[in-house]
């Protein structure tokens, strides 16, 4: 029996030791920031018994790491202990938020915003808890699915165009390559990879680059410039496999530049942006290959990586200018692709969006870059959504995405054309009954497009095309004519446009009063003030060409019957030939002057008026004569 308790006791303080060993190496690898073997120390150790630190050093490595999944389960499970830390609360709703949790991932962030008010990260986190229904707007317009090289355990992303398929960035492991992994990621380091797509349109299998672009450490997001043939990428900042610190001891990134023929490329040198203390990455380049633009974590950013852009002028690169607040915020903006020269497609996590970081569009016009606009679901998820190329109609590209499991996979999409619907009702400005069988008639850019009739109650429903303008004429024989003017260019969205035309009937012989065209006292000289109204009667008659009207002139008592009928004739003729000069067709009017044979105020018959009175008077009225098709 001693003996037996002997061995007992042995083994469990080998054991113990055991423990402890794989402990103390864990938090000594914790503390050099590689996560992924101490991630294996704290689970064994976690295994045997719980210990908080561990733990709460466990749930940070994961969410370093980026693993959202695991990172929400450590810190649940931290949150049955008292005392939680209140940081605890930002970390696991960022990651409820990734595993698109949000109303729980509501409460957690909500005890961080009580001490942290100011942060604009928990300020986004809370609006995409509330309104990432938002971004699900129109879930067909991207038709997308994974390509081949997805696979279990494997980190596939930032692809871009290269002859007839695409370089890319992934960890898979390739015969005759490093097996070196990376402390952070647990993974092998990431390598510049190609995959060709058949002429039947599918992947065929993926080869690492030749030559000296892949090292012993990361290569990162690349570029292919179409016009000099030269490949531009990111990697550590090393040379001949030592790794180079900044004054800080950190390893950054820099942007290389390699010649590339067929699937081998050779390293020229790195590229002299910024300065060697800090990271640049993440190229795209412009059609001509003179502009690029890449990331940077430089001191006098928005906050964390923010977007920059250099000009190469004889050869050298310019120094880096930021693309400004418009597009940068206080998170990180990343993985930019420019298109057409004028619109850029980007990452960031400090916009509104779905969770992680999130796809934006932008474009630049008259000397400025609009707002960033959230593309939205299914090419945004609540994980990490990045590294967007399109080609050059903008309807088929690539991107990357975290989603599912959490490794990074290359999505194809088709973007489907926003459906836009139009509903019209015409109805009577008057009784407010449909107008049966309008007309409607349709130009497209200015050309005529299309003629529909309404159905029996005034209404019509018709789809227009995006990246048009549209006028639209609604036109009834017994009323006056309106149009509704739709511009679809620039359309993100399917939508619907109900337009009401809300028609006035026309009245034959009927005069009315064209109030605004006014003369000068007993001349013909027309005041300034009657350019507006003139205009606006001439736009009538031009929207209705089967109006014919007559354009009476009327003027005060003053003055013999003769005179004033001469004076009224002169300015009814006036106002038709200003008419004429707006373009209205000469055949549709007639004019007449009345001369003072129809006073509308107690001015006649020899009693005095103050000249308010007499003006009065002194008008054009327009009256109907025919309407014709």
């Amino acid at each position: 029996m001693k003996n037996k308790s002997f061995t007992y006791l042995l083994v469990l303080v080998l054991f113990s030791g055991c423990v402890n060993i794989r402990l103390r190496t864990a938090n000594e690898n914790y503390t050099l920031a590689a996560y992924a073997p101490a991630v294996e120390d704290y689970e064994f150790v976690l295994s045997k018994r719980f210990e908080r630190d561990a733990a709460i050093n466990l749930a940070d490595c994961y969410y370093n790491m980026g693993n959202a999944i695991k990172t929400e389960f450590w810190y649940k499970k931290l949150f049955t202990y008292p005392n939680p830390k209140v940081e605890w609360n930002y970390r696991l709703g960022d990651a409820l938020v990734k595993n698109g949790k949000y109303q729980e991932a509501k409460k957690y962030l909500e005890v961080y915003s009580t001490v942290n008010v100011s942060d604009n990260k928990i300020k986004n986190l809370l609006t995409v808890c509330d309104s990432s229904f938002l971004l699900y707007f129109d879930t067909l317009l991207y038709d997308v699915k994974p390509i081949r090289y997805c696979n279990e355990g494997v980190n596939v992303f930032s692809p871009t165009y290269y002859k007839n398929g695409i370089l890319f960035v992934s960890d898979m492991h390739h015969k005759g390559m490093s097996n070196l992994k990376s402390d952070i990621s647990g993974n092998q380091y990431f390598d510049l990879f190609y995959g060709e797509k058949s002429s039947n349109g599918n992947w065929m299998e993926a080869v690492p680059l030749g030559g000296d672009v892949n090292g012993k450490f990361n290569e990162g997001p690349l570029a292919f410039d179409k016009e000099s043939g030269k490949l531009y990428f990111t990697r550590n900042n090393y040379i001949s496999n030592k790794i180079e610190k900044n004054k800080k001891s950190f390893n950054v990134l820099k942007i290389f530049e390699a010649n590339i023929e067929n699937t081998s490329a050779t390293i020229v040198g790195s590229l002299k942006l910024g300065n060697d203390e800090y990271s640049v990455g993440h190229p795209t380049l412009n059609s001509k290959g003179d502009v690029m633009y890449f990331i940077a974590n430089l001191p006098w950013g928005y906050g964390g990586t923010d977007i920059y852009k250099s000009t190469k002028i004889n050869n050298v690169w310019s120094a880096p200018e930021n693309l400004g607040n418009s597009i940068n915020s206080s998170g990180n903006e990343m993985f930019p692709f420019i298109f057409n020269d004028s619109t850029i497609y980007f990452s960031s996590d400090g916009n509104f969006g779905l969770g992680g970081l999130d796809i934006y569009e932008s474009s630049f016009i008259n000397g400025t870059w609009t707002t960033p606009y959230n593309i939205g679901y299914p090419v945004n998820s609540s994980q990490d959504d990045f590294g967007y190329i399109c080609d050059s109609t903008g309807y088929k590209g690539l991107f990357s995405t975290s989603r599912g499991d959490g490794f990074d996979k290359i999505y194809e999409f088709t973007r489907i054309p926003p459906q836009i619907v139009v509903r019209i009702q015409t109805f009577d400005q008057l009784s407010h009954d449909g107008i049966e069988n309008t007309s409607i008639a349709i130009f497209k850019d200015g050309k005529p497009y299309k003629k529909y009739n309404c159905d029996a109650n005034g209404r019509l429903t018709f789809m227009v095309e995006p990246e048009h303008s549209f006028e639209i004429k609604c036109r009834d024989q017994f009323h006056y004519q309106k149009k509704y003017t739709i511009d679809t260019r620039g359309a993100k969205q399917s939508d619907t446009i109900d337009v009401k035309f809300d028609l006035k009937q026309i009245e034959i012989n009927k005069p009315f009063i064209w109030y605004g065209i006014s003369f000068n006292k007993k001349t013909t000289n027309l005041l300034p003030s009657s350019e507006e109204p003139l205009q606006l009667l001439a736009t009538i008659l031009k929207d209705n060409p089967g109006l014919k009207v007559e354009i009476g002139s009327y003027t005060d008592v003053r003055g013999g019957d003769g005179e004033n009928r001469t004076l009224t004739n002169q300015r009814a003729q006036l106002v038709k030939q200003s008419l004429i000069k707006a373009g209205v067709n000469a055949s549709q009017m007639e004019f007449k002057g009345h001369g003072s044979e129809k006073i509308l105020n107690q001015c006649k018959g020899g009693l005095l008026c103050i000249e308010e009175d007499h003006q009065v008077n002194n008008r054009i009225e327009i009256t109907v004569l025919s309407v014709t098709e």
